[in-house]
């Protein structure tokens, strides 16, 4: 699954840097060094970070031009198969040379070099500004692709192995000359069709494989040395953390308890501790308050004003003998263990459930360009069982149908194939809910009728919202919580701990798994579609129906889901006889600003009104289909 950031490049700064708001502004906004700030500075252009979404990069870029910077945003995708997020742009471009080397059937290396000063103390020119002497420096048959401030692809068209050599030195003496001397370059390569015949393969060897070239700090005379293989292009960075770096680690690290003890300081104090670190920051933290906090309106001014603190170092006292009283670092050490735990359990090939079968084939003949509805129709009947769970619900009155059907091939025809085949998918499922082994924690038959609820609501709620309609919503909120049914089967005895701390205290089961854990059940259904390959709605859907915002392009697909999985649980409860105010104030934790923001995109009136009719025509629909909750039965 592919992320998608926003780079911020710096052109210009028209000021010089002297400008007493400019480097207080990047070092916060940016996480960057004063040192780094100036350097940049005094050599544009250069990067000065990726942000995760449009509004933080909108924020930072007007604040710049206020500022008489001039800056460039481009988007850059995160793909696990590459080291480096990259231009979408030159993805494509070095897509296409691929393609003229393959159909020309000639040899060519492809080299991944990264540079880095040989003292940690001291900063290089970005090469972002190098792009033209570089490729002066090789042969006009030659691809370079400059990806960042310290990276750089080159295609050596009719290179092998045996002449890579000679280009190693090449680009050693390239990057001397247009750079500085006392660099170290590391340089990865691999050799297309040998090695292998995609990007991604030959990435994946060169990055394995990197050989480190280093200068001679005795004049000019060039010296090449073969160093070990480079495991971890991380630096490792030594000494106390500074207050800022401090303060957001602390924010950035508050789930669970941990973040209701820091909004529970008098307003004025949180925000004094806020305003300390970064805007985007900031935001991460405002994101996770709940839709009715008393603190939404406040903060949301602050942050938006940037209004000045009153008395930091009392903010800062306060933080830190809550920190204290927390034992955070106790907790954090904890958490990274627990996940790194699940982790490793969860990088098991065989450690995530099967796709039911008779899913995989329909998902299989529907992806088929060469199938036919007949096909479609043939594998569901397959499934006799299945076939009766999709006749009643396309002829209950969810669908108000004004005739019968009585055929999978007229539902196919009435409603089209990527509706019955997601709703073959997701009630298909209905095995994998009831014959988990969830020890005792959770009612198998329980979680079933919270998933379907969360469907029929999604749907219901999706009747004028048309960009959905061929995203497979039914689908979604039924897989939505297919990562808790993971983790108990896998962890009971720490999902245990995650549901007594959540029944003790007024936190969200989600806000305490990733308290715990280092990540929610989102997270788990994130893995298990990717590993069903699942369509990347259905996939974002799953991992971040609790936190929208981190959804990327699909955020409002992913928001319109946890607000039907919040009304799923709001319509349980008020039905629960025995249901307290704390009950409440837990769901109401469920429902965040994070989904307030992404659901007043979809509906221009949404409010606490809203929310309001909403849960009271979701409960009658669900009165009226009541039969389909028990389909699994």
């Amino acid at each position: 699954m592919m992320e998608t950031s926003y780079r911020v490049i710096l052109k210009k700064c028209s000021t010089g840097g002297h400008h007493v708001e400019l480097p207080r502004f990047l070092t916060k906004e940016f996480k960057l060094s004063l040192e780094k700030v100036a350097h940049i500075l005094r050599h544009p252009p250069a990067v000065l970070g990726d942000f995760n979404t449009k509004e933080n990069v909108e924020v930072a870029r007007k604040y710049l031009f206020n500022l008489d910077v001039e800056c460039d945003v481009i988007t850059v995708i995160k793909d696990k198969r590459l080291p480096f997020a990259i231009d979408p742009r030159q993805l494509k471009w070095i897509s296409k040379e691929f393609s003229k080397t393959l159909r020309a059937g000639v040899e060519t290396s492809l080299f991944y070099v990264t540079v880095e000063p040989d003292n940690e103390d001291l900063f290089l020119p970005s090469l972002l500004g190098k792009q033209e002497e570089l490729e002066n420096m090789f042969r006009f048959s030659d691809s370079v692709f400059v990806i960042d401030d310290t990276t750089f692809v080159l295609l050596g068209f009719a290179t092998d192995g045996a002449s890579c050599d000679v280009v190693f030195k090449k680009i050693v003496y390239c990057l001397e000359k247009h750079i500085q001397k006392n660099i170290l370059v590391h340089i990865g390569f691999a050799v297309i069709p040998d090695d292998g015949k995609s990007f991604y393969e030959l990435m994946s060897i060169a990055k394995n494989n990197p050989v480190c070239h280093k200068k001679s700090i005795n004049g000019d005379q060039q010296k090449k040395e073969t160093i070990s293989l480079r495991t971890d292009s991380t630096r490792q960075t030594n000494g106390a953390l500074s207050d800022f770096q401090q303060l957001t680690f602390c924010f950035n690290k508050a789930k669970g308890d941990f973040y209701n003890e820091l909004t529970a300081m008098p307003s004025d104090v949180l925000w004094d501790a806020l305003s300390t670190i970064s805007i985007s920051d900031q935001k991460k933290f405002f994101l996770q308050l709940p839709h009715d906090s008393h603190l939404t309106y406040y903060l949301a001014e602050k942050i938006k004003k940037q209004s000045a603190p009153r008395d930091i170092a009392a903010a800062k006292k306060i933080v830190h003998e809550i920190i204290n009283r927390m034992k955070l670092d106790e907790s954090l050490k904890n958490r990274q263990v627990n996940m790194e735990k699940v982790m490793l359990h969860l990088n098991r090939v065989d450690s995530i459930f099967t796709m039911p079968t008779i899913a995989m084939q329909a998902y299989s003949v529907a992806s088929d360009p060469e199938s036919t509805m007949d096909d479609i129709v043939e594998k569901i009947l397959l499934a006799p069982a299945l076939t009766i769970k999709i006749l009643k619900v396309v002829n209950s009155p969810f669908y108000g149908l004004s005739h019968k059907i009585s055929s999978i091939k007229d539902a196919v025809v009435l409603m089209g194939t990527d509706e019955v085949v997601n709703m073959a998918f997701g009630l298909s499922l209905s095995e994998s809910f009831l014959n988990a082994d969830l020890k005792g924690l959770m009612d198998p038959k329980t979680l079933w009728h919270h998933s379907m609820g969360t469907a029929l609501i999604a749907k219901y709620l999706c009747r004028d919202l048309p960009q959905f309609k061929d995203m497979g919503i039914f689908t979604a909120g039924l897989i939505h919580d297919l990562g808790k049914i993971y983790l108990i089967e896998n962890f009971s005895q720490l999902y245990t701990t995650v549901l007594s701390r959540a029944a003790e205290n007024t936190v969200s089961i989600s806000a305490v798994e990733q308290e715990i854990m280092g990540m929610d059940h989102g997270r788990i259904g994130q893995s298990i579609g990717e590993t069903w390959n699942l369509p990347d709605p259905l996939i974002h859907a799953a991992a971040f129906h609790h936190q929208p915002s981190a959804a990327g392009e699909y955020s409002l697909f992913a928001a319109l889901i946890g607000f039907s999985d919040y009304l799923s649980n709001m319509v349980t409860l008020k039905g629960t006889p025995d249901a307290d105010e704390r009950s409440m104030q837990k769901v109401n934790q469920q429902f965040k600003v994070d989904h307030m923001i992404s659901m007043k995109k979809l509906f221009s009136n949404f409010n606490t009104q809203f929310i309001e009719r909403s849960l009271a025509d979701v409960s009658d629909m669900l009165k009226e289909n009541s039969h389909l909750l028990d389909l699994a039965d």
